[in-house]
């Protein structure tokens, strides 16, 4: 009766790490996967500046974003270009909260002008 009691003491051991390992892979893929999207988010404004005729200065802010750019997201991307003597200066930044946290994936570029 007692190695019964021992063998579930022990499943329910590895039952409760195999769970916490669950939890903390989770947590880590969830991040991973916003920060890839907050890069590709910062890159695609990067690569719209660059082709765009737009003028210095900072442009409008997008909230509530989400991973294409569009509404209703987690996602907030600040933008700001400064024209220096020969070039532009251009500066995203993208933030988000997860898990009470908050994060940020900032891309810099220049353009010649």
């Amino acid at each position: 009766m007692i190695e019964v009691m021992i063998a579930m003491v022990l499943t329910a051991v590895a039952i409760m790490g195999i769970i916490a390992l669950y939890v903390t892979q989770t947590k880590a893929s969830n991040f991973s996967r916003h920060s890839t999207e907050a890069a590709m988010l910062a890159q695609d404004k990067i690569e719209r500046m660059r082709t765009s005729l737009g003028s210095a200065g900072v442009w409008p802010t997008e909230t509530s974003i989400n991973e294409r750019g569009s509404a209703s997201g987690i996602f907030t991307r600040a933008t700001t270009m400064t024209a220096q003597t020969n070039y532009w200066d251009m500066l995203v930044t993208v933030t988000w909260a997860d898990d009470g946290q908050t994060h940020t994936v900032t891309q810099y570029a220049r353009r010649g002008l």
